[in-house]
């Protein structure tokens, strides 16, 4: 039988998916793995659990398949994007990874934006935030000069891991969008980007398609996992545009939602639309691009409440072997819609679209007597759909039509939480079978590897939608009244999180 792989590291953990070339699921692993948060908006991970990871999934799905990887002819690495693993001479990871939605790089962005925003923005097509390598770099340079200074080869997450497998030393044209070094218009790294913090070209990987096979698995990691020696691995790309493919995105105005470490509310277009409150990238799908509007905190929010809140819940749920987000929802549903005028702001690390405000900090307003922990379950849920609405208000500026709306990532397994983003954006949402970024970049190893002429023949031949979620017109008003309310405290608060931030650094 023929077989596709896709490997994906997400923030908080690394998902692997075998497909046959219908799109069914022949096996899938999980591992999680912590970030370390060493002060307040901080966060950062140690590569080699990634390794860790990829070996134990790998293997896994191998025992899961009487055949083991008989058959198996691609494989695709995603992950989250802007995460550069820095190595020394020797190829040593030099210090943790600072990760996409660490936040330390404020007054590095205050300062770029100040010198020189107009020239970031017209080559990078994005303004200088935490998010992006270019501020995390610099920051590094000027708090850790000795790290900095042993520098002699960067790779993004998924290459760092797939380098590994395959020895190469490369990444694709979404990595290199998502480090605001690279120059998109002329496809090469900038060496006005790089000048700003005085990064040698020669220190960045080759730039490649995603779906360009760029090496084969060496003998020593068959040898550990069980892969096959020699078998193609392609490029692979960003977690997001991985996700969004197996979404079944491949035309221009599909709206994709995704509920997962973060949020993401995306657009596909034709071309680019580089925009001061969202993000511009090279999409998976060769010759088309997406926008990007995102929030920081969307499923790590409910993490933080199930570690934090949910500590007695979650381990009775251990010994009985149930699940504690299920759990958690059956509380949330029994919560009246607005939870009696508590709100939840989701700002637990700083916030993106569209405030772009690395101090922001989360928060619980309208705190009374009669709330309970199912209450603050619901609101929760009800703040982070608001943050995306927030960032739909962008996106807004580019599309007429809203009518092409699908919802993935691991959030999406709550079908609560589904009907109140269809609830709070008053549309109809649909949720596709499968659709997860191992599972597309499955696919996308198989249009490297030739198992599909496309990826529009890929999406056309394994994609399907399994259920759709109708949006409540009263509820939507409902909504719309309590949002106004979620803005107002939002604005209301700016003020107060840079006293916070200052009170914080003394």
């Amino acid at each position: 039988m023929k077989k596709l792989f896709g490997v994906d590291f997400g923030t908080g953990g690394c998902k692997a998916t075998v497909i046959d070339p219908e799109g069914n699921i022949l096996a899938s692993a999980f591992e999680e793995y912590p970030s370390e948060h060493g002060r307040p908006g901080w966060s950062e991970q140690d590569p080699a659990l990634w390794i860790d990871a990829f070996v134990n999934t790998v293997r896994s799905c191998r025992h899961q398949m009487s055949d083991g990887f008989d058959g198996l002819l691609g494989l695709a690495v995603t992950a989250s994007t802007h995460n550069a693993v820095l190595l020394d001479e020797q190829g040593q990871v030099i210090r943790r990874c600072i990760m996409w939605n660490d936040q330390r790089s404020g007054d590095q962005c205050r300062r770029l934006k100040e010198d020189h925003g107009s020239a970031i923005f017209a080559i990078g097509m994005q303004m200088p935030t935490p998010t992006w390598t270019l501020p995390q770099l610099m920051w590094v340079k000027e708090n850790e000069p000795e790290n900095y200074a042993k520098i002699r080869r960067l790779l993004f997450t998924k290459d760092y891991v797939r380098s590994y497998v395959t020895g190469d030393f490369c990444t694709d044209v979404v990595d290199a969008q998502g480090s605001l070094l690279y120059d998109a218009r002329s496809g090469c790294w900038s060496s006005e980007l790089c000048g700003l913090i005085d990064l040698p070209l020669s220190v960045l990987p080759e730039i490649r398609k995603t779906k360009d096979i760029v090496g084969t698995v060496r003998r020593e990691v068959a040898e550990c996992t069980g892969l096959p020696e020699g078998l193609s691995v392609i490029a692979g790309c960003s977690d997001t545009a991985a996700e969004d493919f197996s979404a079944g995105a491949v035309n221009e105005g599909q709206i994709i939602i995704k509920l997962a470490t973060a949020g993401n509310v995306n657009l596909v277009t034709n071309e680019a639309n580089p925009h001061a409150k969202s993000f511009t990238y090279p999409y998976s799908v060769e010759g088309k691009w997406y926008t990007v509007t995102a929030t920081n905190s969307c499923a790590s929010a409910y993490r933080w409440m199930r570690d934090s809140l949910y500590g007695a819940e979650w381990a009775q749920c251990e010994k009985e072997g149930t699940d504690v987000y299920r759990l958690m929802d059956e509380q949330a549903a029994s919560a009246e819609l607005g939870c009696q005028g508590l709100i939840f702001h989701p700002y637990l690390l700083g916030e993106r679209c569209p405030l772009f405000n690395p101090n922001a900090r989360g928060d619980f307003f309208g705190v009374s007597m009669v709330h309970t922990k199912a209450h603050f379950a619901r609101a929760l849920l009800e703040g982070v759909a608001f943050s995306l609405y927030d960032c739909l208000q962008v996106l807004k500026e580019f599309t007429d039509s809203m009518e092409d709306i699908v919802i993935i990532g691991g959030g999406a397994k709550s079908p609560l939480w589904c009907q109140i983003v269809s609830d709070i954006f008053g549309l109809e949402v649909k949720l596709p079978e499968h659709a997860e970024s191992s599972f597309g970049g499955a696919l996308l190893a198989g249009v490297g590897v030739g198992v599909f002429a496309n990826e529009m023949e890929a999406a056309k031949t394994c994609i399907r939608m399994k259920k759709t979620y109708l949006p409540n017109p009263e509820n939507h008003a409902k909504y719309m009244k309590l949002f106004q309310i979620y803005k107002e405290v939002s604005e209301l608060s700016a003020p107060v999180w840079e006293d916070l931030a200052r009170f914080v650094e003394e």
